[in-house]
């Protein structure tokens, strides 16, 4: 009987991906005129797809279709579920990130037709632009893909990615592909369609660039946030954490740092975010509410390392706390609930869990070259024991802060409530 022998190999190196990234307010106002900017030239004789939800959809999504048309692009638009008020007591589409709703959406493209150089043009939020991703990089094994985000999230942080992916009942984009959008179109002023919850839902990730990149990022994004709803603001925070992650992108391979850079605090925020949606809780929590409370354990985690000193420790809950921005684990979850949720995140490994740290404000810790760090289960445990001891004391300073202003704090939160997610 013959022994196994390798008898030759095979390989390819992957096609370069690249994005470029537009940023300006007046993308949507004058999308007529630059649609066949936006939309590669290749595709412009193919049938395309503009792929959105329904609350985006009554608010951009004839506009933006009938611009699209007129300049003379052929484009269908495709539709897919979102809620205007889920348990979070927010607009969201990301229950319906699902392999379902994938699937129901390839097959009316499939049964529309397209070719290999049709384009899928994703108009929403991280959901939508994670959904349409996945459609693109996986019909035809590969079509062109751009993404108008609509939300803070979208534009800060979700649509600035290669990865593309759907959720799994088991944990948060477990199943997807690396697949680059060719253009990036974000227009800040989309932002005036968004709750201020959900604008903090974004800002998060774009503190997230500030304390593992820059303190001066830091210091403008808290400095600025009683304008959070003003464009100016909003745009300079996106061009700035846009300028910020874009090299972890483009250096991938160089260095961890540019994984655990963009990953910072989302090892743990996941597990709390997937928990906060169980039926035991009474409101869910937003991505970037969670990754606040994942930041600031993990900055935990460094002080008890040895990593950090606890005035970074305090930085980290201050600026959350200045922006509005939770800190502390909800009341309802039970660390051992986190601490098996965890095992799900893809930076698991070897029964441990694998995170960036901050050193200081705007630059992360490294040895030998390496940023990501395995972390013993009791030095978890015990950082997130130690952010729940600190949540009492938190909500009073907070209490005593507002006291006095009761009454503009009801008005804005009847804004709020009377706002529809982009």
């Amino acid at each position: 009987m013959m022994a196994c022998q390798e008898v030759t190999e095979f390989h390819r190196f992957k096609p370069e991906m690249r994005s470029k990234v537009l940023v300006g307010r007046d993308i949507l106002s004058k999308l007529e005129e630059k649609a066949l900017e936006i939309v590669p030239a290749l595709c412009h004789k193919s049938q395309n797809y503009l792929i959105t939800d329904t609350i985006v959809d009554g608010l951009f999504g004839e506009e933006v279709l009938g611009k699209l048309r007129a300049a003379g692009l052929l484009v269908e638009k495709l539709v897919m579920p979102a809620d205007s008020m889920d348990k979070s007591g927010e607009s969201s589409a990301e229950h319906h990130k699902t392999l379902g709703v994938f699937s129901d959406l390839v097959d009316q493209i499939l049964a529309k037709g397209l070719d290999k150089r049709s384009c899928v043009i994703s108009l929403g939020g991280g959901v939508v632009n994670n959904v349409a991703g996945f459609i693109a990089g996986t019909l035809y094994r590969g079509i062109t893909l751009v993404h108008i985000p609509t939300t803070m999230m979208a534009q800060c942080d979700a649509a600035i990615d290669f990865k593309q992916a759907v959720n799994h009942p088991r944990g948060k984009n477990l199943i997807g592909c690396y697949h680059a959008a060719e253009v990036i179109a974000c227009d800040p002023t989309v932002m005036t369609k968004q709750s201020r919850r959900h604008l903090l839902n974004g800002l998060s990730e774009c503190i997230k660039h500030a304390i593992t990149q820059s303190g001066e990022l830091l210091t403008a994004i808290v400095e600025g946030a009683s304008r959070l709803q003003e464009v100016d603001y909003l745009e300079h925070v996106i061009r700035e954490t846009v300028l910020h992650k874009s090299p972890t992108l483009t250096n991938y391979d160089s260095s961890d740092f540019n994984e655990m850079c963009p990953q910072y605090g989302h090892s743990i925020g996941h597990a709390i975010e997937h928990l906060s949606w169980s039926p035991k809780f009474g409101t869910p929590m937003l991505h970037g509410e969670a990754i606040a409370v994942g930041m600031c354990v993990s900055a935990e985690i460094a002080l008890l390392m040895g990593v950090c000193t606890e005035s970074v420790v305090t930085e980290h809950y201050e600026a959350f706390e200045a922006v509005g921005l939770p800190c502390c684990l909800p009341a309802e979850m039970e660390v051992s609930e986190v601490l098996r949720q965890i095992v799900y995140d893809k930076h698991f490994v070897s029964k441990r869990p694998t995170m960036g740290l901050a050193v200081r404000m705007g630059e992360m810790y490294c040895v030998d070259g390496s940023y990501g760090h395995s972390i013993d289960p009791e030095v978890l445990e015990a950082a997130l024991r130690v952010n729940m001891a600190k949540r009492g004391e938190l909500d009073d300073s907070l209490g005593s802060r507002q006291s006095g202003t009761s009454e503009s704090s009801t008005r804005s939160a009847s804004d709020s409530e009377s706002e529809n997610n982009a």
